[in-house]
């Protein structure tokens, strides 16, 4: 399904209620050909599965013919952090998303979301960046020698003190230096932090791969579906026509109170707001 040149996915974080299956299911249903797999329990949580596990999941995929865009492994919260102070933390997460980057491969998915996530709030901000170059770079390495490419996000300031908005996100993306490394977008988070689509494009051109692509306030980084929020969607597409962005955006919806119980109406609410239905 698309909406103008851009092609629309679904994605699972809202669906956690219910199974993996339940998901697939419902993408079918609401005129989706492709998802973005959020890699998390109970559908695939990464340290938990198994070849024969993420490859009955491609199977389930597969067999819906449905298109994985991109593998987003849960990794917002503990125990998770590619800047922490901690050593044995920081070490755990370089490998989880070494596991990640087989386990994207095994999915037969070409991009791979990372965050870079924070540091402690009490000191220097300079000390948290270099702990998270370091560990992106080791984790750009490693993609260097797949078929793997890294997208690179941003957080909010609210949620981090190391990329937490575009010139920040452009620090990073300039230290890492490399070629299995693009960024995204997620307009939620873009607008908590006052940027806006045109800069990002200006910014990085062709390296802007990929976009979580929701409604929201603009004070919260609540994730709302089309229509619920108060986002100038035209503005948004006037934006993504002039860079003629061709490449995915993903509905990711995040608001457990609106869409846990029903998640595909959300869906289905944002593709009527969308126009597309």
């Amino acid at each position: 399904m698309k909406w103008g040149n851009m092609k629309l996915a679904n994605m699972n974080q809202h669906y956690h209620r219910y199974p993996l299956t339940y998901f697939l299911d419902s993408t079918v249903r609401v005129g989706l050909q492709a998802i973005e797999l959020w890699g998390g329990t109970p559908h695939l949580y990464v340290d938990d599965a198994k070849p024969a596990d993420v490859k009955k999941v491609l199977k389930e995929i597969r067999s819906r013919d449905l298109e994985i865009v991109c593998f987003t492994p849960e990794q917002a919260i503990y125990p998770i952090n590619l800047s922490a102070k901690d050593d044995t933390c920081r070490n755990r997460s370089i490998d989880y998303f070494k596991r990640c980057l087989e386990v994207t491969r095994e999915l037969e998915c070409s991009k791979l979301l990372v965050i870079a996530g924070f540091g402690f709030y009490n000191e220097p901000e300079e000390e948290a960046f270099a702990r998270g170059r370091d560990s992106l770079q080791q984790l750009a390495r490693e993609a260097e020698k797949t078929d793997v490419t890294l997208v690179l996000e941003a957080m909010s300031p609210i949620g981090s003190n190391v990329i937490y908005n575009l010139e920040t996100l452009k620090k990073m993306y300039k230290a890492v230096d490399s070629p299995s490394m693009k960024v995204m977008l997620d307009t939620v988070l873009m607008a908590v932090s006052g940027d806006t689509i045109d800069e990002y494009a200006s910014a990085f051109g062709e390296d802007l791969v990929h976009f979580h692509f929701i409604d929201g306030d603009g004070q919260t980084t609540a994730h709302l579906g089309w229509g619920e929020g108060s986002f100038p969607l035209q503005e948004f597409k006037a934006s993504l026509e002039r860079m003629n962005y061709q490449g995915y955006l993903t509905l990711e919806l995040i608001s457990p109170p609106k869409y846990n119980w029903d998640p595909e109406a959300g869906i289905r609410k944002s593709l009527e707001a969308l126009g597309v239905y």
